[in-house]
């Protein structure tokens, strides 16, 4: 009997451990955007959203993302643009009808923050799926380009 429960704690905790190893390789995941401007950009997306799985929040994250454009937001992209610069989107929505929630990006380069957004979904974003977020994550990356640009203007440095 006592070998019976060892064997079965054991089986237990290997299973629970290959399921953290698994949910932390899908979070670490990166993938490519804005490949035509320049090198691209790295994405790292982060949270989560009411239940629903980490594949649905990125794919739709993947789908909203703004790259910069216009010639202002483009030479300030040059700056910063090698080697390709990494950002980090964090959308956390609380299980829930209604629930607050957060969208944060940060953008590196590097290995240097170079800037960030951050503001409360919409809520519209609050009561429906993960795609619903795509205008609040597309709102916020324009915001991210456009301040980018005014610092670059401004003469100040790409990275503080």
């Amino acid at each position: 009997m006592r070998s019976i429960v060892n064997y079965g704690l054991a089986i237990l905790m290997i299973v629970s451990i290959s399921g953290c190893v698994a949910r932390a390789e899908t979070e670490t995941e990166t993938n490519g955007i804005c490949e035509t401007v320049e090198q691209g950009i790295r994405l790292h997306v982060d949270g989560t959203y009411g239940g629903y799985p980490h594949s649905v929040l990125r794919d739709a994250v993947l789908e909203s993302v703004a790259c910069p454009s216009g010639d202002a937001e483009l030479r300030a992209f040059h700056t910063i643009a090698i080697p390709p610069p990494h950002m980090r989107i964090a959308v956390m929505r609380p299980i829930g009808q209604g629930q607050q929630g957060s969208l944060s990006i940060m953008l590196f380069s590097q290995g240097h923050f170079v800037i960030g957004e951050r503001m409360s979904l919409s809520p519209f974003s609050r009561t429906q799926s993960p795609f619903s977020v795509k205008a609040d994550i597309n709102l916020a990356t324009a915001r991210l380009w456009g301040d980018l640009a005014n610092r670059i203007a401004q003469g100040k440095r790409a990275i503080p």
